[in-house]
């Protein structure tokens, strides 16, 4: 009996498939195909400008579909989700060839939580550059979904046992499986993605939305509260460098495009801090109020996007910094470098997971104290001295040193984030990849990351001692952008300690010691499977 998947012809045969027989020809090794998907993602999410809360999310959805992979294809791996034992494939699919032809499946599905359009567009990327020339649309699954549902919410197996076995526990398969369970849980992550929620003001309660739905709605009721600088009598006792009460309250900024669109700023999803699902601890409250000194706090920030404006390495570290995916990417890449000998597929991707769950609940930490504090941009402060003359950052990045502007037209070096200032959400990211890498990479391999390298913009080439060092340039880079008061870069740091060890932790119970498979860990260079029918 013969079957065709991806193009080739294959027997199929009772004790199962032969992965040498099924890997499709064009599909590069476990370690390329991954970051064939990832390099794919971060391109995407690029392009449609997804505000960082959300880039974090859909990343950590992708990451979650190798680390599911990975426990269906390894006899002693947990579950990601629950951390506990889980669903098995038999031992002819314990090898990260099979890991690397599911997670390419179940990453569609992450990319139908984005849109029908993007999902489309990463099958033919899939189909034209991976060769998996076999991967669906899950909604022509029904069956599959189905099954899954009921094997993970209703706790009966037989549904999607027998389906597995019919279908020989194939990889896509699999990957279906995962992509299934992953948008399941998506749907329920407090996240409010699909829109399907938003806050009556009137009933002071969230409620269904019956018609027009946004995504990312917020779901907490939060609005920004009435600016002392602009509405007629709340402003008659205050000049114009006082700022008290609400005027120290976060308002939004406007921005515009090349072609002359001029909006107002809200809020990115404000409610997730209360009501997104967590994975590794329940945020917390426990900053106090900085107490900043808005006059003298906002004269260092000009100060700092004054020195910026003529420093080139500045600039380029405040762009390279202000994208989290081009940040994980290079720690990620000076990993792979620095342990290519020692570090399996297998391993590395538990080190992904881990880091990204770190990273996930760092952002919901993050945004927690932030829409509690609900501080002030500098932006806003400083644009309210009108007429006061300042050297400093004019708004063309490429030029060589700062210029003589009116305070109403102060902007920082790099776009401001719709959300409140403090504390700072870069400097608390940073610490978890900081302090997981470490964690990690001490544990497994005797030491932790040095000479970190990597060419960036303005042809500048990074070269960071270590983790702590890279982290201490991504927390300053915002105040060197203008984006943050200094306080607010170890107050971000302060909340999210603790997550890299958690994660750490974490991983560390969901290897449970495996030895990974029957054919055991794959490593750089290994060769491809044969097919052997």
């Amino acid at each position: 009996m013969h079957d065709e998947h991806n193009g080739v012809r294959t027997r199929k045969l009772s004790s199962g498939y032969d992965i040498g027989c099924i890997y499709p020809e064009m599909m590069k090794d476990p370690f390329q195909s991954r970051d064939a998907v990832g390099t794919w993602m971060s391109l995407y999410v690029k392009e449609h400008q997804m505000e960082t809360p959300m880039v974090v999310r859909i990343a950590h959805l992708y990451t979650t579909c190798p680390a599911m992979c990975l426990s269906y294809h390894d006899p002693e791996v947990f579950d990601p989700l629950t951390n506990e034992p889980g669903l098995k494939v038999p031992a002819y699919g314990h090898n990260a060839w099979s890991i690397s032809m599911c997670l390419v499946q179940c990453a569609a599905h992450v990319m139908g939580e984005v849109s029908d359009d993007a999902q489309s567009e990463f099958m033919d990327y899939a189909r034209n550059n991976i060769g998996l020339v076999d991967i669906q649309h899950p909604m022509n699954h029904e069956d599959i979904m189905d099954a899954t549902m009921k094997y993970y919410n209703e706790d009966e197996t037989d549904p999607l046992e027998m389906f597995l076995t019919d279908d020989e526990y194939h990889p896509l398969t699999m990957g279906h499986v995962a992509g299934f369970r992953n948008r399941a849980l998506a749907k329920i992550d407090g996240w409010n993605a699909d829109g399907s929620l938003q806050y009556s003001l009137e009933d002071n309660e969230v409620v269904p939305c019956t018609g027009n739905c946004r995504k990312f709605q917020d779901t907490s009721g939060y609005a920004p509260v009435p600016d002392p600088r602009t509405f007629s009598g709340l402003n008659e006792d205050m000049g114009v460098y006082d700022c008290t009460g609400l005027c120290r309250r976060w308002q939004p900024l406007q921005e515009g495009n090349e072609v002359g669109s001029l909006l107002q700023q809200e809020f990115v999803v404000p409610h997730i801090g209360k009501n997104a699902h967590t994975f590794l601890r329940e945020p917390t409250l426990t900053l106090s109020d900085p107490e900043y000194d808005l006059r003298m706090d906002s004269l260092q920030v000009i100060e700092e996007v004054k020195i910026t404006s003529s420093d080139k390495f500045r600039k380029s570290a405040v762009k390279v910094f202000d994208d989290k995916l081009y940040v994980r990417s290079m720690i990620q890449d000076n990993v792979r470098d620095s342990y290519a000998e020692n570090m399996s597929f297998q391993d590395y991707l538990l080190y992904l997971y881990g880091m990204s769950m770190a990273e996930y609940d760092g952002v919901i930490q993050a945004w927690h104290e932030k829409a509690e504090h609900d501080l002030v941009r500098p932006t806003t402060v400083i644009k309210h001295w009108d007429t006061d003359m300042l050297n400093t950052f004019g708004g063309n990045p490429n030029a060589n040193g700062p210029v003589d502007i009116l305070a109403r037209d102060f902007e920082a070096f790099i776009r401001v984030m719709p959300h409140p200032e403090f504390p700072s959400g870069s400097s608390c990211l940073c610490t978890t990849y900081m302090e997981f890498t470490d964690l990690y990479l001490t544990s497994n391999y005797g030491n932790s990351l040095t000479n970190i390298v990597r060419d960036a913009y303005y042809n500048i080439k990074f070269n960071f001692t270590d983790m702590t060092d890279l982290r201490d340039h991504c927390s300053n880079s915002r105040v060197w952008a203008g984006i943050h008061y200094p306080e607010a870069l170890p107050a971000g740091e302060q909340i999210c300690s603790g997550l890299g060890q958690l994660g750490f932790d974490y991983v560390t119970k969901m290897k449970n010691d495996s030895t990974f498979g029957d054919i055991g860990p794959y490593y750089k260079n290994d060769p491809r499977p044969i097919c052997m029918v």
